[in-house]
């Protein structure tokens, strides 16, 4: 057999086929604690890094989603996203002064504390493995060509734990967000060696809440075991969007 070995697989090598690609982009220096948080979650398939140099960053072809966090530099970020967002990636923003036509879908609303919460919020159901799964697709399809996002979470424990929580996300929920948003995404989060093992006659209390939302909402929802919930505890996040929803 030939020692010898072709330019092809050498770029194989060189450039190892590798699974979907998230990726989380600070632009400029004063994003650096908020990449570096991030970095910390140890999420397979999230690459994580400070962007300089706006020009060298680019689109590749096994992009899925680009996360453009700025807390200064609106106009690098802008040019950023528009290219990722042209290549066909599904481009959020967490920044203030956001060109929309850049992104598919922006949180504004949040401080510049909150974004490394809001990043995990985004990535934990996709890169997870769940017992009702939610998948890239599904979040491209709650958040793609939206323009505004919100994240909402809650805990809930002891009897009726889950209605708690809730409860606690439907104040939060007000006319005025409801009258707006266009998707839902709503994901239960419990401790898989809980003393208080999750039943399904308890997620049928997620049903009667979906019934009570506008049936122009269109809801998706999965759930997941998370070792950082609280032993008793039942912890629900959503992610709404819609394009009036920053309107509203």
């Amino acid at each position: 057999m030939s020692s010898n070995l072709n330019e092809e697989t050498l770029n194989q090598y060189r450039h190892p086929i590798l699974p979907a690609s998230f990726r989380i982009l600070g632009i400029g220096m004063a994003t650096k604690e908020i990449i570096e948080t991030v970095k910390s979650y140890k999420y397979d398939c999230v690459d994580a890094s400070v962007i300089i140099n706006p020009f060298e960053c680019i689109p590749a072809d096994r992009d899925k989603i680009a996360i453009i966090v700025a807390k200064d530099n609106e106009s690098h970020a802008n040019s950023i996203a528009k290219a990722f967002h042209d290549a066909g990636v599904l481009t959020i923003g967490l920044l203030y002064d956001a060109d929309l036509d850049c992104y598919d879908s922006v949180f504004s609303e949040a401080s510049h504390t909150d974004f490394p919460a809001i990043i995990n919020e985004i990535l934990q159901p996709i890169v997870s493995t769940g017992m009702i799964c939610y998948g890239f697709n599904d979040l491209n399809t709650s958040l793609a060509d939206t323009k505004h996002f919100i994240i909402k979470s809650a805990h809930g424990n002891g009897k009726g734990r889950l209605r708690k929580a809730l409860d606690i996300i439907k104040r939060a929920l007000t006319p005025s967000y409801l009258d707006t948003i266009e998707h839902i995404s709503i994901f239960l989060y419990f401790n898989k060696k809980s003393n208080q093992p999750l039943m399904i006659q308890e997620i049928a209390v997620l049903t009667d809440i979906i019934s009570e939302l506008p049936e122009s909402i269109d809801v998706i929802w999965a759930v997941y075991p998370d070792d950082n919930i609280k032993d008793d505890e039942i912890k629900v996040s959503i992610i709404a969007a819609g394009k009036e929803l920053g309107n509203g």
